[in-house]
């Protein structure tokens, strides 16, 4: 009798320990749901935001905002004219724009290197036309990035958020 109920237990504790254990993840659906959560993170970290204007009064009015917030302005990036120089022959009008705001970059990159972190600044702004006909601006969403970031940069990334609506006052719908 003793030994029918240790066998008893014996099972009873197996049973359950194999009922317990949990199955085996698939590699496959694991990798998936990992993709698919990085392509969730990189279309929240970019911000779109449609133009009222038209496409060169667009770049127009996104320099001209910068210079009257103090941002830096190089260079002017033609990238229809690449694409088109690559052979993509639908190439829609795209320019891609530095504009930055130095003091504000300055402080962030500083900040990077103190905590010895990848240096970045969001500095640059893209106009395109969408396959609908409409002007959009495109642009890191340093706002997400706030909500994101270390307390080191969260009040930096903040600021230049602030700056960023700013700039795009009157243009952006």
């Amino acid at each position: 009798m003793k030994r029918l109920a240790a066998l008893a237990s014996l099972l009873l504790l197996t049973s359950f320990s194999v009922t317990a254990a949990d199955p085996q993840p698939d590699p496959q659906a694991e990798l998936r749901k990992m993709q698919e959560a990085q392509a969730r993170l990189m279309v929240a970290m970019m911000a779109e935001k449609k133009s009222r204007l038209g496409f060169n009064e667009t770049v127009a009015a996104l320099q001209d905002s910068a210079r009257k917030r103090g941002w830096e302005i190089g260079p002017v990036v033609d990238m229809q004219d690449a694409m088109l120089k690559a052979g993509h022959k639908n190439a829609r009008p795209f320019t891609m724009l530095a504009l930055c705001k130095r003091d504000l970059a300055e402080s962030l990159l500083k900040a990077q290197a103190a905590q010895k972190t990848m240096p970045f600044a969001p500095c640059r702004v893209s106009v395109f036309e969408g396959t609908d006909g409409k002007v959009y601006i495109a642009k890191a969403n340093t706002e997400f990035m706030a909500q994101m970031a270390t307390p080191a940069f969260e009040p930096l990334l903040k600021r230049l958020a602030e700056e960023e609506k700013a700039l795009l006052n009157g243009i952006v719908e």
